[in-house]
């Protein structure tokens, strides 16, 4: 007598529940997965529009990347491609002899840390976004903290006013001396 007749089940028919099972669990599982992908989507199209998408609203508009251009080119020394990071109303407040780059070559002397350093850091200021501090830290380990205030010029983020404010000294590590005064002959 087969199985059938007795009222019980082939193993035939328990695989085919068993398989028929697990498919509908698979497609339960898709189906949840889809709807979840779904809401996610609508919510952050929701939020994109009522609050703007993170790199339209942190950055987009920020004077950093220039200003690091900036300070890029005036580390590298080349003067004439920094002098081209500043505003028109800086040219003509920071000319030298009549020569534009004449102002970024005595900086440079003045302050020669800031060619080539390791690394150089920005950060806004809270009380005012177009001024920024710059951290260079030379090879020798020193800081030296320029103040920027950048202008927007023709759609771009350009130096407006520099400053150094805070440039540490060499530490006297008993190496260096002191040169000996010379007499002034008065008495």
């Amino acid at each position: 007598m087969d199985q059938d007749e007795k009222g019980g089940m082939s193993s035939t028919h328990v695989i085919l529940i068993i398989l028929g099972a697990l498919g509908l669990g698979v497609v339960i599982c898709a189906g949840v997965i889809v709807v979840c992908l779904v809401a996610i989507t609508a919510l952050g199209t929701s939020a994109n529009a009522t609050f703007g998408t993170v790199g339209t609203r942190i950055d987009a508009d920020s004077p950093q990347p220039d200003a690091m251009h900036f300070l890029n080119d005036l580390g590298r020394g080349d003067t004439v491609a920094a002098w081209t990071w500043t505003t028109a109303e800086f040219q003509q407040g920071h000319l030298v002899q009549g020569e534009p780059i004449k102002y970024f070559e005595n900086l440079l002397r003045n302050h020669p840390g800031l060619r080539n350093p390791t690394t150089t850091h920005i950060q806004t200021q809270n009380i005012d976004p177009d001024q920024l501090q710059a951290t260079i830290t030379p090879k020798s380990g020193r800081k030296i903290i320029l103040n920027l205030r950048l202008k927007k010029e023709l759609g771009i983020w350009k130096v407006n006013d520099l400053a150094v404010v805070e440039e540490e000294k060499e530490k006297d590590d008993g190496k260096k001396r002191q040169a000996p005064r010379k007499d002034t002959g008065k008495d």
